[in-house]
């Protein structure tokens, strides 16, 4: 069986393949991790301060996590899910991959 590619979705930062998907070769079956930024004020250093909210989102059985920021130097963040505060989404998203066999309702 053939692989078939898909192009991520527009905003996603990391996919984590399930188990359907793996099964039926499909990449399009899987755990997407988006990150927004919010800018709420200017800091002591004129840097913009802010909220990050990462968000796993299953496209098998739609299950989300949700996690969100608060308070952050939006510029010193870098790359947000390999730092710290991505730990918890990105181990919800390897474990809900690792398990789920939930297959996306046809359109």
């Amino acid at each position: 069986m053939t692989r078939t590619h898909t192009p991520w979705p527009t905003g996603v930062i990391a996919r984590y393949l399930t188990v359907a998907g793996s099964s039926l070769s499909r990449d399009d079956i899987a755990v997407d991790i988006t990150c927004t930024q919010t800018a709420r004020e200017k800091g002591r250093n004129g840097e913009e301060v802010g909220d990050i909210t990462l968000v796993a989102h299953c496209s098998g059985c739609s299950d989300r996590d949700e996690t969100t920021y608060e308070g952050l130097y939006l510029g010193l963040v870098g790359s947000v899910l390999k730092s710290l505060y991505g730990d918890h989404t990105r181990e919800w998203a390897q474990s809900h991959a690792e398990t789920c066999r939930a297959l996306p309702k046809p359109a």
